[in-house]
């Protein structure tokens, strides 16, 4: 018995070696603040293109990181996205605005919300009225998930009228949204699920009941598992038809991807002072990597070498500044 105990403390020890050599504090590349002085909220980026909401003026914008210009493109109820040359967000009227960088002119999709976008596909949750209300007023129960071609300018209702979570992501031909599901009177679970475009076909990624969020690059799937209090982040190669789990702290949230990096916001407390920084994981090398060691960093966004987050190192105790800053990997 005592040989056992100890071949499992040396087996715990061994293990704990392991996990540590695959966590390492970034060494290489550059951190630098773009916008400043700014109370912004969820950001994007593509290419040199950054986007953001600041919730001060409920207003959407996007800074150039090559030239320094920052523009203000319009109203808007939720962050906006941007992939290619389009940026596309939720304004206040409740329609959905896309924005061409090229050509200056937009498009509007009426009575939609929390769009993402992919090549000439807008994905967003369309809610219908119920009881006398409107649809603004309508919850996830009475969500359908739509999908709109700016080439064609056909909508096509993709879900029927039931449980479809905000925030839809799309890839290619690939979306994921959370699905919502009544347990019981009261209690609701939730499920990241996915659609394919040509096929119509719809299969769940997770089947916990707990999973948040969802966004997709590739074959990957990543989001968050909300067990009790715990919060931590999960992914799926849907090619390799495996689930993995990236993180072990219970206090992971907010995750992107790009490439075969996942970045995330990480929360833990110092004393009596809340905290957050950002972790990246390299899917390749199976590497965890921390990036920011501000203790004020969140919300980050991934695009090949670039992330950017927001941090409030100058305002830490109002946090009225949420200044945003560009890590980048291979400067």
């Amino acid at each position: 018995m005592g040989i056992n105990v100890g071949n499992k403390t040396i087996y715990l020890s061994l293990a704990l070696i392991f996990l540590i050599s695959f966590t390492s504090i970034a060494n290489a590349g550059k951190e630098t603040r773009v916008v400043a002085s700014r109370l912004t909220l969820d950001l994007s980026i593509y290419g040199n293109i950054v986007t953001w909401a600041e919730t001060t003026t409920d207003t959407a914008w996007m800074y150039n990181l090559t030239t320094g210009n920052i523009t203000r493109l319009g109203h808007a109820g939720n962050s906006p996205v941007i992939q290619g040359d389009k940026i596309t967000w939720w304004d206040y009227d409740k329609n959905i605005i896309v924005y061409n960088i090229s050509t200056g002119k937009e498009i509007k999709i009426v009575g939609a919300n929390t769009p993402s976008i992919y090549g000439d596909n807008v994905v967003y949750v369309r809610s219908k009225y119920e009881d006398g209300q409107p649809a603004s007023h309508q919850n996830d129960e009475s969500n359908s998930l739509y999908l709109y071609n700016l080439s064609t300018n056909e909508e096509t209702q993709l879900t029927p009228y039931e449980h479809a979570r905000f925030y839809p992501s799309i890839y290619g031909n690939k979306i994921v949204w959370g699905r919502a599901n009544q347990v019981n009177s009261g209690e609701w679970s939730s499920n990241i699920s996915i659609y394919d475009i040509p096929t119509k076909r719809v299969s769940d990624i997770s089947r916990t009941g707990t999973a948040a969020g969802g966004e997709i690059y590739g074959n990957i799937v990543v989001w968050v598992e909300q067990k009790n209090e715990s919060r931590d982040i999960y992914m799926r190669d849907i090619a390799k038809h495996e689930t993995r789990q990236v993180t072990f702290d219970n206090n992971s949230t907010s995750a992107d991807i790009y490439g075969d990096r996942i970045v995330w916001e990480r929360e833990y407390w110092i004393g009596n002072n809340f905290s957050s920084d950002i972790y990246m994981y390299n899917i390749s090398t199976n590497e965890t990597t921390r990036i920011t060691n501000s203790t004020c960093a969140g919300d980050p966004a991934i695009y090949n070498d670039k992330i950017i987050y927001v941090d409030t190192r100058d305002d830490p105790e109002s946090q009225e500044y949420r200044d945003i800053y560009l890590y980048n990997l291979s400067a």
